[in-house]
């Protein structure tokens, strides 16, 4: 299984070390990009218009395209999300994660 632990949230403030592995363009103006940092975990980053809206960092690069794909069904689901809305949502989401099972090794895969 792999490890769906977040590291910490609105942590990393400079980016500029971090070179973005997958670029995400979503709506209303946000970007999402996936890096990985030298202490080899990954970090998702959500940006507005050049400005970091929220940072999560997590230990597996798995779980952090599945938390892209998250952040980016919240951002399609509410037209004229704000950047400090989806920065609270953000930072509840991964509070309310800490007691979560790990993701089973093929989640993707259908149930049949």
């Amino acid at each position: 299984m792999d490890e769906m632990t977040i590291l910490s949230v609105n942590a990393h403030h400079d980016l500029r070390d971090h070179a973005p592995l997958s670029i995400i363009t979503s709506a209303e103006g946000f970007i999402l990009l996936l890096a990985k940092t030298d202490s080899e975990t990954y970090i998702v980053i959500a940006q507005h218009m050049g400005r970091t809206v929220s940072t999560v960092e997590l230990a597996s690069p798995r779980y952090a395209d599945f938390v892209i794909q998250l952040i980016n069904e919240h951002i399609r689901q509410h037209p004229g999300i704000q950047c400090d809305e989806l920065d609270m949502h953000i930072r509840l989401k991964a509070n309310d994660h800490v007691p979560r099972t790990p993701l089973p090794n093929d989640f993707m895969a259908s149930d049949d």
